[in-house]
């Protein structure tokens, strides 16, 4: 549900500080028809990297870890996150 998705993306960025830049992988599934507004993911991220550079796109399928293990996912933002 929406606010799950909310809450589990705010806890996995909480270690993002301002200049870090990040690629972020979100399913198309993650829009407005999960969320009430457009974008949800990537504005959620953006004020975080102020100043670093935030780029990505949707997918229909995201590749992330689980543990050492990446996987194939379905209905998940995926995020690199680069520091200096």
């Amino acid at each position: 549900d929406a606010d799950s998705a909310h809450e589990d993306l705010h806890l996995l960025t909480s270690s993002i500080v301002a200049g870090d830049g990040a690629l972020l992988f979100t399913c198309n599934g993650r829009g407005q028809n999960l969320f009430e507004t457009p974008h949800h993911d990537a504005r959620t991220l953006a004020p975080l990297v102020s100043g670093g550079a935030l780029s990505g796109m949707f997918c229909a399928g995201e590749i992330g870890p689980v543990g050492p293990q990446s996987f194939l996912h379905g209905f998940t933002a995926s995020a690199a996150i680069f520091r200096d």
